[in-house]
């Protein structure tokens, strides 16, 4: 147990704020309870003004306000409804941040300077593309995937029909996560087809898009991405994965009518995770206060 683990959440969430304030970010506060169901087990249902249900993410409502002002984030609560467990709670915090018309690099610096006051270890990063290309040949830069999927899934002892998604996110999982052990890790350069659909394809490549994660000793703690401008092409990605839902949609068209601008990065960090990234402690709930109600 950490001696005084309210002092350090303390501290790691007026350091964040601290630092976007300066960097010309507004805080807002998004709805908890939202009207979308997505689906059966993706979200808690509450009885609560005609039905609600408990967001497990923040965004996309938050990129709605990019409308009011190109800088935005927000830290608040997020529900899971699966069985939580050391590394995942049924509450949790999170930051989210959106900012508008900047550069996918522009949104690397900033992670990078949001998190690296709180480790001790040196940020490194690790190309997907570049581990795939190795292991298997593919040049994601300049050819299309091909049949790496069924290459990475049948690698990993599942069916070569396997989802890229779930065989990707399984590969990564084991060959590259496992690689952050007393590390601090950004993974980059994903593959296009895996389960992050709205993040941009890169220019002037074939098959990777602007999407990065930090894992800090086999916790994830930072997810960034730069949204993907094309909003036909987002939509079909999307739903190619099942991923199109109706918050999704409301998104797109407030871009479509211009309200909502198209060129945007965003962030995700979580708060528990951090405080545990920081502290060493690989229990979350060390960081969950008054855990009796």
């Amino acid at each position: 147990m950490l001696d005084d683990p309210i002092a350090l959440k303390s501290g790691v969430l007026f350091s964040l704020r601290d630092t976007l304030r300066a960097e010309g970010f507004h805080e807002v506060v998004t709805p908890v309870a939202r009207r979308a169901d997505l689906g059966p087990g993706q979200r808690a249902a509450v009885d609560l003004n005609g039905g609600r249900f408990l967001r497990a993410m923040i965004g996309p409502a938050l990129r709605m306000n990019l409308e009011h002002h190109p800088r935005i984030f927000e830290i608040g609560p997020c529900f899971r409804p699966e069985k939580p467990d050391h590394l995942h709670a049924a509450e949790f915090s999170m930051l989210d941040l959106y900012a508008a018309g900047e550069s996918f690099a522009f949104l690397f610096d900033l992670a990078e300077r949001l998190v690296s006051p709180h480790l001790t270890y040196k940020l490194e990063r690790i190309s997907i593309a570049d581990h795939l290309r190795e292991a298997f040949g593919t040049d994601l830069r300049h050819e299309p995937a091909g049949d790496l999927p069924a290459q990475v899934a049948i690698h990993l002892g599942l069916s070569a029909d396997t989802p890229f998604p779930t065989a990707l996110g399984q590969y990564v999982e084991r060959e590259l996560e496992t690689q952050s052990a007393g590390r601090a890790v950004f993974l980059t350069d994903y593959p296009l087809g895996g389960d992050e659909p709205c993040a941009r394809l890169t220019p002037g490549t074939t098959s990777l898009i602007n999407r990065f994660e930090l894992i800090v000793d086999g916790i994830e703690v930072i997810h960034g991405y730069e949204d993907e401008p094309d909003t036909a092409a987002f939509t079909q990605r999307a739903k190619d994965v099942n991923l199109y839902d109706d918050e999704q949609r409301l998104a797109r068209e407030a871009v479509d009518a211009g309200r909502v601008p198209a060129a945007s990065v965003g962030l995700g960090i979580g708060i528990e995770r951090l405080c545990m990234a920081a502290s060493g402690v690989k229990d979350i709930s060390d960081f969950q206060q008054s855990p009796m109600y």
